[in-house]
């Protein structure tokens, strides 16, 4: 089986269970979803990294991530007062560590960057389902996201002849307006059709913004796979790599989503 048809049947796969997670899942198992794909990406993020000498500083900040989502879905709005502590237990170790193993400052910025990274931007995903037609937004951010990956990655392949950046070759500038182009079509489409009391200038404004912060957040994960000489974050997903690989651009585009709603 070639890596472009494993792509198409995961791609499949994972959109008919995301449509029966988000659609019909009480909120409890969506958020439950969420936080196995932060752990996961987290744990793909310090592969990538390796910070030496961390692995119970590491295992304790997946330890505060679930306490962090239980919280969420126990209703408790004191959630906010946990992140802190990916920063204050880090380093607190790290201080009663360091005459034995003199940690790089390196290190100790990779494990705390870590869930800054990838647990707030899906912390703030969960708090949007939350919102009224919350999960409307979560299906129009995964479309309007994922429209894109699917423009950049055909109209680089049909049409690329510019690099866009020597982080990650095989992408230009062709594919990022593909990308583009597809992002705010579909967001155009998807608010004419479901978000009809809001104007259909500024759903496809916002498209634009998601779309130019998911190619920044995609090409921000290339530049950490190039660092660490990788080709992908993980092979949990057959034909598309890591759970990293898959959310990178979202974790980008959810905060942009966030505060358009909120404002």
């Amino acid at each position: 089986m070639t890596t472009h048809m494993k792509r198409l049947i995961t791609a499949f796969i994972a959109i008919l269970f995301l449509i029966l997670v988000i659609k019909y899942a009480p909120l409890w198992v969506f958020i439950i979803v969420i936080l196995f794909a932060a752990l996961t990406s987290l744990s793909e993020f310090y592969a990538l990294i390796k910070p030496k000498r961390a692995e119970k500083i590491i295992f304790l900040n997946y330890v505060i991530a679930t306490v962090l989502f239980f919280s969420i879905i126990g209703n408790n709005q004191r959630f906010i007062a946990l992140f802190p502590f990916f920063v204050i237990v880090p380093l607190a170790l790290f201080v009663f560590t360091y005459p034995k193993s003199h940690h790089k400052i390196g290190d100790i910025a990779a494990v705390i960057m870590g869930p800054f990274y990838i647990c707030l931007p899906l912390i703030l995903c969960s708090m949007i389902a939350e919102l009224p037609r919350g999960r409307m937004w979560i299906f129009f951010i995964l479309v309007v996201i994922f429209a894109g990956d699917t423009g950049s990655f055909y109209c680089g392949k049909l049409f690329g002849k510019h690099k866009l950046t020597q982080i990650s070759p095989g992408k230009t500038w062709e594919g990022t307006i593909g990308g583009l182009i597809a992002n705010t079509a579909c967001a155009g489409l998807f608010g004419y059709a479901f978000f009809t009391s809001s104007s259909v200038i500024s759903i496809m404004t916002v498209g634009i913004l998601l779309g130019i912060s998911g190619q920044i957040g995609d090409l921000a994960e290339s530049m950490l796979k190039r660092m660490s000489n990788k080709k992908d974050s993980g092979t949990i997903l057959p034909g598309h790599g890591g759970m990293l690989d898959r959310i990178d651009s979202l974790l980008f585009a959810i905060p942009v989503l966030y505060i358009y709603l909120n404002i």
